[in-house]
């Protein structure tokens, strides 16, 4: 599959051309070459640095990929010359290729993709390891050693944008200012015209971070911490006002009159609440339902005094919404924004991002965008 890949769409040549050289004498793989055969290695089932060597004593099975397969020692080896630059260079070329994927698509579906809204969604995950002996791991807010991946997702293409690999307490709403424009480029570069729309949980919630999605001409959705401001506002929402939300039974979303402050002109706050019987509402402080309640009608009902309550999310967004239906297909769409979830999952289970294999970041840099490249030639 790589290899026909390769012939028809030419991610060597493009990889090589937005790396440039690893090596100061042009001999044996090329920064392309090495970069397919990482996310070779990975779609083999291998998680490990040591998979390059179980692939090359597969004499069939490295026959048919595009170059040779180079032993673990030369594949660290190799792997710790890809510098920030260089590892940018294989996010560009990723986003040529799926250019020339998506316009072989069929002319309706090709049009769909490229001209319609473009749907970003970032997100972020943890791996964790077992040393803090390797470069560029912490521990985590939940104790654990980990490296943190922060990606940028195109949903309707199905396709990575831009991945990062920092430290366990890297934060989304600093990291993301230049994923942003990355993202954005990468989406132009693969032929997309269509107006961009970023989506994010709370921890991208930040007014810096809509301001630079703003200057790129973009949209945003980006999930709301809950606060008392908040609390407040839900309060002052008529009963007439709430409507019943798309594809979600009990539930019913809402505009409030709270706008962030100091974020752009236009921003303004949907919510969401879910109906739940007091029975379904767990007691312990951990639970993550019983956050979603205001505390003083969690109180109520845990006291006795109520026989259902309200969940409540709430996300802030810079879109025009004037109608009921354009309010519940916002709601909707942001409810439903799982592709980079997807994307985790299958680089941790169908790759090898369940392991940072090295104590060098920049080989476990390389290692991460080996997966991601396995992804996309999965999704292509």
């Amino acid at each position: 599959m790589v290899a026909e890949l390769d012939r028809t769409l030419g991610i060597t040549a493009a990889l090589d051309a937005q790396i440039g050289p690893v090596k100061e004498r042009d001999r044996g793989l090329s920064g392309g070459e090495f970069a397919l055969a990482m996310a070779a290695v990975q779609l083999t089932g291998e998680d490990h640095l040591v998979g390059f060597d179980r692939l090359r004593a597969d004499v069939v099975g490295e026959g048919l990929l595009p170059a040779p397969v180079p032993p673990s020692t030369t594949a660290a080896t190799l792997a710790a010359r890809f510098d920030q630059p260089r590892r940018e260079g294989v996010e560009r070329a990723s986003a040529q290729v799926t250019g020339r994927a998506l316009a072989a698509l069929p002319v309706g579906e090709r049009a769909r993709i490229l001209a319609g809204r473009v749907t970003i969604d970032l997100d972020a995950k943890d791996i964790e390891v077992y040393s803090l002996r390797k470069e560029q791991v912490i521990r985590s807010y939940k104790g654990e050693i980990a490296g943190r991946v922060h990606a940028a997702h195109w949903a309707e293409a199905q396709v990575l944008l831009v991945g990062d690999l920092f430290d366990g307490r890297s934060d989304g709403r600093t990291v993301s200012l230049d994923q942003v424009d990355r993202a954005v480029e990468a989406v132009r570069a693969a032929g997309a015209s269509g107006q961009v729309l970023f989506q994010g949980d709370s921890g991208y919630y930040s007014h810096k971070v809509a301001e630079k999605i703003v200057a790129c001409e973009g949209l945003f959705r980006l999930a709301v911490p809950r606060t008392a401001p908040l609390w407040r506002a839900v309060t002052r929402v008529h009963d007439d006002d709430w409507i019943d939300a798309v594809d979600y039974d009990g539930a019913q979303v809402a505009l409030i009159d709270y706008v962030p402050p100091g974020w752009p002109e236009g921003t303004r706050v949907v919510v969401r609440r879910v109906r739940y019987d007091v029975e379904e509402i767990s007691a312990d402080a951990r639970s993550r339902r019983a956050r979603t309640v205001g505390k003083d009608q969690l109180a109520l009902a845990l006291g006795g005094e109520l026989d259902e309550v309200f969940a409540y999310s709430f996300f802030a967004t810079n879109e025009e919404l004037d109608l009921e239906e354009e309010i519940t297909q916002a709601e909707w769409e942001f409810r439903r924004r799982t592709r980079i979830e997807e994307l985790f999952r299958d680089t941790a289970y169908g790759a090898g991002l369940n392991h940072l294999p090295s104590g060098s970041h920049a080989v476990n840099s390389l290692w991460m965008w080996g997966a991601l490249l396995a992804y996309n030639l999965m999704g292509l």
